[in-house]
């Protein structure tokens, strides 16, 4: 037989172990940084050339080859030229982009209000 106490003892250590109740005392939700689910993408801007294994990325559609947006976006980088034309990036990757990028200075509901904002 278990002497009262010990059983007593347990009782409080078990209490003890669970886990404590979520308490949401974390910033104000309008301080807080917008989670990975409520982000399409991240964009920058890159004024400079691009140079990737000695050649300079020159836009597809119209041929620029400075003023671009960098989009990232679903693990893919893209790049934006001036006039509009999009092309994927392979040989640059997100921990490239997060590397280069600065912090965040706003988020915007679309696509088209980013772009104003960066001036394109």
């Amino acid at each position: 037989m278990v002497p009262e106490n010990v059983l007593r003892m347990q009782a409080e250590w078990h209490a003890a172990a669970q886990p404590a109740a979520d308490v949401d005392d974390f910033l104000p939700a309008e301080l807080r940084v917008p989670s990975h689910d409520q982000i399409a993408g991240q964009m920058m801007p890159w004024p400079q050339p691009i140079v990737l294994d000695g050649d300079v990325v020159a836009c597809e559609g119209c041929g620029a080859y400075r003023d671009w947006i960098i989009i990232a976006t679903n693990d893919q980088v893209w790049l934006r030229c001036r006039a509009g034309h999009q092309q994927r990036e392979r040989r640059l990757t997100t921990a490239w982009y997060n590397r280069n990028s600065r912090p965040a200075d706003a988020t915007h509901a679309t696509f088209e209000d980013c772009l104003r904002h960066l001036g394109h």
